[in-house]
């Protein structure tokens, strides 16, 4: 019993840097299952067991990843924070979820909510010009594209 105390002991001293990524990972994906099952509800679509264990899985593999990315990062390649880019995009993936659901819960695309609060501002312009640049770079494209063919 003493040799499993000392053993858990040096297991959580030793991922005790990755608490506060650890429980932001459990936290999001807990927020998406939650909003997921009311969407599903919603929906009227029965919430089947396959989707728990989806759930479940996601919620090992994530935090192995992260562990991984953990270890790469502090032992083998100290330059490039692995450990931050690959919880950026997990957080990101769950957030998109959670934000698919809240759409599907309520009708209200968050995003464009956003997007059209700030044009009541005086960053109307700011916005305007900001997505006129992103046209004429898609239309620079198009245009590129077709003189090639």
């Amino acid at each position: 019993m003493e040799k499993l105390i000392k053993f858990t002991f040096w297991l959580l001293t030793l991922l005790s840097p990755l608490h506060g990524v650890i429980i932001t990972m459990i936290f999001l994906i807990i927020v998406d299952f939650i909003t997921g099952s009311y969407a599903s509800f919603k929906k009227h679509i029965p919430i089947r067991g396959s989707r728990i264990a989806h759930t479940v899985s996601k919620f090992f593999i994530y935090n192995l990843v992260i562990l991984a990315a953990y270890f790469l990062e502090k032992h083998i390649v100290n330059e490039v924070p692995f450990l931050k880019i690959i919880a950026g995009f997990i957080a990101i993936a769950e957030i998109k979820s959670i934000l698919e659901n809240y759409n599907t819960i309520y009708g209200v695309n968050p995003f464009k909510a956003l997007v059209n609060l700030i044009r009541l501002t005086p960053l109307k312009d700011t916005v305007d010009s900001l997505t006129e640049g992103e046209e004429n770079e898609t239309n620079n494209i198009n245009t590129n594209k077709n003189e090639t063919e």
